[in-house]
């Protein structure tokens, strides 16, 4: 007889092992989905901090590269200023010698014009008549620091063989040298040449000195 209520579906005991059965099959299944899961997040995150250490790296590497280049870049422009001030000293001192050259050269020209005349206060010329001695020579030498053997080949002489030699008596060494206005002029003008270019070596060094401490 239909009562109008249904009963309750027993689980058959058969059953029970079934769901055990599934149950412990879907634990390997969930564990390794978790395992892929896991390592693909770890691999994720591992991937990230590598790219990001790598970024990190390129831009220190980068910087590093930027302040090499930029030493080099001051280096290089410090070498090319010194290089360009020691050219210029050094075309200033050629300068300055070819200078000296063409002054003695005006200066020689002119020393005949002023030794070998003299004019009067009523403007009246006169031959000069100017005697150095022996001993004014000797003295003159000695002031270049040229001794007797060295004035013998070098002193102001004009060709006769007037050097004063050492251990003169006073007498002797008042006896005319046979030097000239014009050969202590034209020697003056030589040492003043050869001072003025000793002058400009040691002012062309400063200056490359210097150059080379910028």
């Amino acid at each position: 007889m239909w009562s109008g209520e249904e009963r309750a579906v027993p689980i058959k005991l058969w059953a029970k092992p079934v769901v055990l059965i599934l149950s412990l099959g879907l634990l390997p299944l969930a564990y390794w989905q978790g395992h892929v899961t896991g390592f693909q997040k770890a691999k994720e995150t591992g991937n990230t901090a590598l790219a990001q250490q790598q970024a990190e790296f390129l831009l220190l590497e980068k910087q590093r590269t930027e302040r090499e280049l930029a030493t080099l870049n001051t280096l290089q422009q410090r070498y090319q200023r010194q290089v360009s001030l020691a050219h210029q000293a050094e075309a200033n001192y050629l300068n300055g010698i070819e200078q000296l050259r063409t002054q003695n050269q005006q200066l020689k020209r002119k020393i005949d014009h002023v030794t070998q005349r003299w004019m009067d206060e009523k403007q009246q010329l006169h031959p000069v008549n100017c005697v150095f001695t022996r001993g004014f020579v000797q003295q003159y030498n000695a002031a270049f620091g040229l001794s007797s053997e060295q004035t013998h080949a070098t002193s102001i002489t004009s060709g006769t063989d007037e050097t004063p030699r050492e251990h003169e008596t006073a007498d002797a060494q008042l006896r005319p040298s046979g030097i000239t206005q014009s050969d202590i002029l034209t020697n003056v003008i030589d040492n003043g040449e050869q001072c003025l270019t000793l002058k400009a070596q040691v002012n062309g060094l400063l200056d490359y000195i210097e150059g080379l401490q910028q």
